[in-house]
């Protein structure tokens, strides 16, 4: 299918943009939407047509927007409502459309929702959120509904006690996070006005779609089985809070409000964490009219048991990371669109997370990335700095130098005099696995604070902006954004194979070098791609012979064969080929 007969969602290519740490107008240290504004040009000039927003609703910001105080406001720190909607406008003139995070499966406790279920049994407001009375145990004291506790071995209980209704809330991340009632007919009509009507009639394209397999809970709510004996907490089994079946009734109900009012060309992302394909292709399915496509985290946790410690965590061998890009490109093979990213707002950076990291290196692996992105069908999604190669911290950033209240308040959990240790480590673990490696502002220039803002930054900016910074690669043909601007016209020119191509993996068990082919939709167009994920040289591991293959692309300038049938690959290099057709 050519892409002008595809909806619009299905031929972009998306950037996620961080608010905060993007680009500061005001002198502020912080970034907001007129800083936005000012680089729309740039952001056009590589190949993007859809811009991601993470939250600028009004926030007390305890979770950088993650926490919703008024859907129907910006934070005053990002802008106006009237910022955003100039915003809206001068993205259009450019053909850039805009999704906007959906954070709905939680609000804010300073929200005016919660504030008014707090007060009675019996109000408007009073089913918004999820409530319960207390238990009592042997000798009467007052305990919490059932025995969850959140994410760390170290977490609270997922519930908290309000003395004016008598009951406790529920909250599956903190405290401050109080979870909405889907099951209710009210709140649902209100989500609907506040979130997403209110802000599609200001322009706005579709929604990324928070936590949506969340928004079911089990609402029997027993308790979990003990793991931790002896202790009053335990952790609570995710299929009592994950993809339930109501999620899908209320989805499609959304859906059809959307299209009732504003038509079929708004697009629904959800976010999908923990969620098996078979679960997945039930949400995206077009014969669903759910989600236009989901968000799949499993690559940057595969080969991680849950676990508590932060310092636990460990990157994945390429077999594993293999099966979760085949994961989600398979979902193409039974009419669902997949996305694809590398990168986003809660995890490392893909150069550091996949590749060897600041080093010699570092430009090779940026490369190669950027050709396995051109290459995932589905829509593609790239996350600010991305472009330029960011990376992860420095080993040297202490405790204060991040920000992050879930990762920080993780470690304040854990008792340093039972455990010092994992205190230690926790915090030594930051700058591999912590949120804020990919929160840092972006590198615009050398000068004083990266050219992000001309005040100190929300939160430091990695030293090695001197060397890696836009300004610097704009003018330079070999750069890594250079590449990328070229593996995203590429993608485009070869938009059937390359964007919405079959999948089909190529030795899957083989420990350093990723490859796959890609068949385009009407089988005439075959493309091998083989990807180096190792600091040595590595053999290509397909017998292809010369006069069956045609080099597209290589990410290194020089290339060199050994022999008929085994190519040498550079280390961290990526190669494109176009196999002669199958006769």
């Amino acid at each position: 299918m050519p892409p002008d007969s595809r909806p619009w969602w299905q031929t972009a290519i998306g950037y996620q943009i961080w608010p905060a740490s993007f680009k500061d107008s005001n002198s502020d240290g912080i970034g907001d939407l007129n800083g936005v504004l000012s680089k729309l040009d740039y952001l056009r000039s590589l190949e993007i047509d859809l811009i991601w927003f993470s939250p600028v609703y009004d926030s007390p910001n305890r979770d950088m927007g993650y926490d919703v105080s008024d859907y129907e406001s910006i934070h005053p720190q990002y802008g106006t409502v009237a910022d955003m909607e100039n915003l809206i406008k001068e993205a259009k003139k450019r053909n850039i459309k805009i999704v906007m995070d959906m954070v709905t499966n939680h609000s804010s406790d300073k929200h005016h929702w919660f504030l008014e279920s707090c007060k009675s049994r019996s109000g408007p407001y009073s089913d918004f959120y999820i409530w319960r009375d207390p238990k009592y145990d042997s000798e009467g004291n007052r305990q919490p509904p059932n025995n969850w506790r959140t994410g760390s071995r170290y977490g609270k209980s997922t519930w908290k006690y309000v003395e004016a209704r008598g009951q406790y809330y529920f909250c599956f991340g903190t405290t401050y996070q109080p979870n909405l009632n889907w099951f209710c007919d009210d709140l649902r009509r209100a989500v609907y006005d506040s979130a997403v009507k209110f802000w599609l009639e200001r322009g706005v394209d579709g929604f990324r779609m928070d936590l949506v397999g969340l928004y079911w809970k089990d609402p029997t709510f027993p308790d979990a089985k003990e793991v931790y004996p002896g202790e009053a907490l335990q952790p609570l089994d995710g299929s009592r809070c994950l993809n339930g079946e109501e999620v899908h009734v209320w989805l499609k109900e959304l859906k059809e409000r959307i299209v009732q009012d504003f038509g079929e060309n708004i697009v629904l992302i959800g976010e999908l964490p923990s969620t098996d394909r078979e679960t997945f292709l039930r949400y995206i399915s077009p014969e669903s009219k759910e989600l236009e496509m989901a968000l799949d985290t499993d690559i940057f946790i595969v080969g991680n048991e849950w676990t508590d410690g932060l310092y636990e965590l460990k990157k994945p061998e390429l077999p594993l990371f293999k099966d979760a890009v085949l994961k989600t490109q398979s979902l193409l093979d039974d009419g669902g669109w997949p996305t694809a990213f590398l990168e986003n707002h809660d995890f490392a950076r893909s150069v550091s997370r996949f590749g060897p990291g600041e080093g010699v290196y570092r430009e090779a692996a940026a490369r190669m990335l950027a050709l396995m992105a051109a290459t995932l069908s589905g829509t593609f999604f790239i996350y600010q700095g991305q472009e330029i190669g960011m990376t992860n911290v420095p080993s040297h950033w202490g405790r204060d130098d991040f920000k992050d209240n879930a990762d920080l308040e993780h470690i304040e959990d854990i008792d340093p005099t039972k455990d010092a240790e994992a205190v230690e480590k926790s915090i030594d673990a930051l700058t591999t696995w912590g949120r804020d490696n990919g929160r840092t502002p972006v590198q615009w220039s050398d000068k004083e604070h990266a050219g992000f803002s001309d005040v100190k930054p929300w939160i430091r900016v990695i030293d090695n902006y001197t060397h890696i910074n836009v300004e610097e690669q704009l003018g330079n043909p070999n750069s890594i954004r250079s590449f990328w601007v070229k593996m995203m016209k590429m993608r485009k020119e070869m938009y059937d194979v390359l964007a919405c191509g079959l999948f089909c993996l190529v030795d899957r068990d083989n420990p350093s070098v990723f490859s796959y082919t890609k068949v385009s939709t009407d089988g005439k167009s075959e493309m091998l791609v083989v990807l180096n994920f190792s600091s040595e040289e590595s053999l290509i591991p397909v017998p292809i012979g010369k006069d069956l293959m045609h080099l597209v692309c290589t990410t290194t300038a020089t290339l060199t064969e050994a022999g008929l049938n085994e190519v040498t690959l550079q280390p961290w290099e990526g190669r494109l080929y176009r196999l002669a057709p199958k006769l």
